[in-house]
C-alpha cells in the first residue's frame, strides 16, 4: 500500500493470523507514505497466539512488514497498537 490519506480508519492492518499446527505466516508487506487523520488506530498488528502446549515450529508468523513516511494527527484510540485482535 503507498500514497494513501485515510480519514477516521482502523489502521493499516497486518495480522490476526490464526495459528495452525501446520504453520501460516504474513510476510514481506510495505506501507509507504500515509497520512491518517483521526484515525481509531493508524497502525495495527494483530496478534493471535495458539495453544502454549503446542510444538516448537508450528503456529504463526508475521515478519518484516515497514511502515514508512507514516504521518499520523490527532488518534482518537492508538497511533500504533500491536496486540491481540478484538
Amino acid at each position: 500500500m503507498r500514497d494513501c490519506n485515510i480519514w477516521f480508519g482502523i489502521g493499516m492492518t497486518i495480522g490476526s493470523v490464526i495459528p495452525n499446527l501446520d504453520y501460516n505466516c504474513v510476510r514481506n508487506v510495505q506501507f509507504l507514505n500515509m497520512k491518517f487523520y483521526h484515525p481509531l488506530k493508524a497502525i495495527y498488528v494483530k496478534t493471535n497466539p495458539g495453544p502454549a502446549d503446542w510444538a516448537a515450529g508450528s503456529g504463526g508468523e508475521i515478519s518484516n512488514i515497514l511502515y514508512d513516511n507514516i504521518e499520523i494527527f490527532n488518534p482518537l484510540w492508538w497511533a500504533i497498537y500491536i496486540g491481540p485482535q478484538q
